[in-house]
């Protein structure tokens, strides 16, 4: 199978060797490319835009009628399937249930096809140019997954959705703070830690360089160009806002929102960007596998595309499975059916939104089933309920969780010297009832917490989980 890169790596080298100007350049060059992304982005949005009011019955049928086409395609296609071709006459009646067929089909694990990845490709995925893009690797190594280019399009274009439904009109300036290395790691103190492209109108904000000694910076250009919206990880997020609140710093300016994606968005941390900013934060639900996305409305709630993959439970037709099973509608390149996906995702079926749409509306995802803390007697402790001892810490910029065994906590903090003893007290009572005193709490200054390829600070480290590894190649790209 042939493929390429989403984002070749030796472009990345080049992008370093040629300077601020040139990379400015570059940057507005590949501004045209974004362009035209978002022009294909609307188109498809304008096409998947009557499913957003459907009735329930209608988004019933609809996903059913690209569920069954999907798994016939890969009975005849994919060798994982090949078995399962007694149920080809069942699926292509198309008076049987297409759920409850599903259900004869084997979860399918990361791992599964890390071992045996051309059982899991089709044999004639039809037309058209096929890419390839990786996660992360948070739980392991990288995954890769392969799919048509206009999937890939499709799908980056219901990540968009969530800027439109936000108030993002052509032409707004978007502040981005994510991983992008934007401004080469070996410029160890840059005078602008930034990249401009007036092209398409981003402001580009490198999250490496973000310090105490700089972050004023990088809050003047943001007041200098007053973009429309602002972008990040909420541990970026969280540590820019934490700076101008220490600095007691009032920005002249809000923008319409602040988006987020990537990352949980814990409690703490909304707080904190909420009041230094002033505006509304949106959040966003994608996967780098492109099986399943959802985006915050107006009304707060997370709404599923509907249209991309479907998720066991949704419709209360299956079980609803944690951590989720999702299978693919538009995958034909590797149908991914019913993928352990390794979030915990729960879906209010019963629920309606008063925003007027009808897509399935999914409660914010928990947790990847890895980010929890496991005590000696078994208990399984969230990221969400770990937020509350973070509240009302002066001083404390950051945090992480790091579990390093069964009875180890390490809480890192980054915070200045005078603030760690108040904080340390603080936390490791308030740590200490929380486990119900079955795990020593230690805190710790670090200044530099642990941040991953793609500039991701993870809030909670589970060093017990198996195959833990540094995170690898660029994985959730945010839109």
């Amino acid at each position: 199978m042939k493929a390429r890169d989403v984002i070749p790596h030796s472009a990345n080298e080049i992008y370093d060797r040629i300077g601020r100007p040139g990379q400015t350049l570059a940057l507005n060059l590949f501004g045209f490319r974004n362009r035209r992304r978002i022009a294909a982005w609307t188109r498809y949005l304008g096409e998947v835009a009557p499913t957003e009011r459907m009735p329930r019955e209608e988004h019933v049928r609809l996903v059913e009628e690209r569920l069954r086409g999907l798994l016939i395609h890969a009975v005849r296609t994919v060798p994982r399937y090949e078995s399962l071709t007694s149920l080809l006459s069942h699926l292509e009646d198309p008076s049987s249930d297409a759920y409850a067929l599903l259900t004869e089909f084997p979860v399918v694990t990361k791992q599964d096809v890390k071992e045996n990845l051309e059982s899991y490709l089709s044999r004639d995925p039809g037309p058209g140019k096929i890419v390839k893009t990786k996660t992360s690797g948070t739980t392991g190594t990288p995954f890769t997954t392969y799919m048509h280019d206009k999937t890939f399009t499709d799908m980056d274009a219901l990540w968009w959705r969530r800027n439109v439904w936000s108030g993002y009109r052509n032409g707004d300036w978007i502040a981005r703070l994510v991983g992008e290395a934007i401004v080469p790691l070996s410029e160890t103190d840059p005078r602008k830690p930034w990249r401009v492209s007036w092209v398409d109108r981003r402001l580009y904000l490198s999250t490496w360089h973000l310090t105490s000694d700089n972050a004023h910076a990088y809050l003047d250009v943001l007041e200098e160009r007053r973009p429309a919206f602002i972008m990040g990880y909420p541990s970026s997020l969280e540590i820019l806002a934490a700076f101008a609140s220490e600095a007691g710093r009032t920005l002249d300016w809000s923008p319409r929102a602040v988006w987020y994606s990537s990352e949980m968005m814990h409690e703490h941390q909304r707080e904190l960007v909420g009041r230094v900013f002033g505006a509304p934060i949106v959040g966003l639900y994608g996967c780098a596998e492109r099986v399943v996305s959802a985006s915050q409305c107006e009304e707060g709630r997370f709404h599923l595309s509907l249209v991309d993959g479907f998720v066991e439970g949704q419709f209360d037709r299956l079980p609803l499975r944690q951590p989720a099973l999702v299978t693919t509608l538009t995958n034909r390149v590797m149908p991914l059916i019913r993928f352990d996906l390794g979030d915990v995702i729960d879906v209010a079926h019963d629920e309606t939104c008063p925003c007027g749409r009808t897509l399935p509306i999914m409660r914010p995802v928990v947790a990847r089933a890895g980010d929890w803390l496991v005590t000696p007697s078994g208990r399984r402790i969230a990221p969400a309920g770990l937020t509350l001892v973070f509240k009302d810490l002066p001083g404390v910029r950051r945090s992480q969780i790091e579990q390093l065994d069964e009875r180890t906590i390490v809480i890192h903090l980054d915070a200045d010297e005078e603030a760690i003893a108040p904080a340390s007290a603080l936390l490791e009572e308030r740590m200490g009832h929380l486990v119900s005193g079955e795990m020593e709490i230690r805190c710790v200054r670090d200044t530099e917490l642990e941040m991953s390829a793609t500039g991701k600070v993870q809030f909670v480290v589970n060093r017990m989980r198996s195959n833990e590894a540094p995170e690898g190649a660029p994985a959730k790209l945010t839109k």
